[in-house]
């Protein structure tokens, strides 16, 4: 495989922060399985830093010409939208990039990430598992559940009749002031089920990107997640009529959207547990095929 590394510098984050985020050494493992078999053709530098004196750099102007697999981007939490619009502007094959965060996800592959980036996934989630999908792969987020949370109940109140109720308006109810976090933020119903945005600040801000990713939502391609310890609660979302579904439970079963995870890996916390199947911090599914087919394929 030949490989260029596409550096993104970040002139906000700290040094340290930026060590904290820095995953290109584990993604260039990962990629160069079995040993020796990545060839690094060089390194881009989004902004050119004299002082650095990295070698192979390659101008990004001639990128284009530079006979590569794949661009791993590295950097402090790297927004690659902006990076591909800059590339496509080049005329480099934007279809190359990925980030070394996403490289990182147990089962990657070059071709499960290219059938994902062509997907147009959209992911309804119970809280925040769907925004770290979208993150951790970089994708555009396809979906309104980002930045949210709801109860387990509210959501599956939701969910059979999902596309009805994204057709009504959110009312904005109020401000919270959540202590944990440190920080305001509104609370909405949705034709009888209540939404937490506490990814945002502002009632305005939150009711903006509902609107946007609501459009957006591609229903021919859609993955539903939540988690319950309810075994009750379970049944009733195996039965919801969606192809792709995925509930994390504590407890095994035989139903088909039904994936354990073990709590004590988080400290007994299940919706991190959960969240951790996405983070790739909790290694029991293979998340591509959980992604691409709602499959729930155990790793290798």
């Amino acid at each position: 495989m030949n490989l260029v590394i596409w550096v993104q510098y970040d002139t906000v984050a700290t040094q340290d922060k930026a060590k904290e985020q820095n995953y290109l050494r584990q993604a260039f493992a990962a990629l160069d399985k079995p040993k020796g078999s990545v060839n690094l053709r060089g390194v881009v530098e989004s902004v050119p830093m004299p002082i650095n004196k990295l070698n192979n750099v390659i101008d990004k102007r001639e990128l284009a010409g530079v006979d590569c697999d794949l661009i791993l981007v590295t950097g402090h939490d790297v927004d690659l939208a902006p990076i591909l619009a800059e590339a496509e502007a080049l005329g480099v094959d934007t279809s190359k990039f990925v980030l070394d965060r996403t490289v990182c996800l147990p089962g990657f592959t070059l071709e499960k990430y290219a059938a994902l980036r062509k997907a147009d996934l959209s992911i309804l989630s119970m809280g925040w598992w769907a925004g770290i999908a979208y993150h951790k792969l970089g994708l555009p987020v396809l979906s309104p559940t980002v930045g949210m949370y709801t109860s387990e109940e509210h959501f599956m109140n939701f969910l059979p009749e999902a596309r009805w109720h994204l057709k009504k308006d959110l009312h904005f109810e109020r401000t919270e002031y959540n202590a944990d976090l440190g920080l305001s933020y509104p609370i909405f119903w949705l034709d009888g089920t209540q939404w937490f945005m506490n990814g945002f600040t502002s009632d305005a801000e939150a009711l903006e990107a509902w609107n946007e990713r609501k459009a957006k939502i591609n229903w021919s391609n859609v993955l539903i997640t939540m988690h319950t310890s309810s075994p009750a609660v379970l049944e009733r979302f195996d039965c919801l009529p969606y192809p792709k579904k995925a509930c994390f439970v504590p407890f095994e079963t035989e139903l088909e959207s039904g994936f354990y995870v073990n709590p004590a890996l988080c400290g007994g916390n299940l919706f991190q547990a959960a969240e951790g199947i996405i983070k790739g911090d909790v290694q029991a599914y293979d998340v591509w095929d959980l992604l691409l087919y709602g499959k729930k394929t155990p790793l290798k």
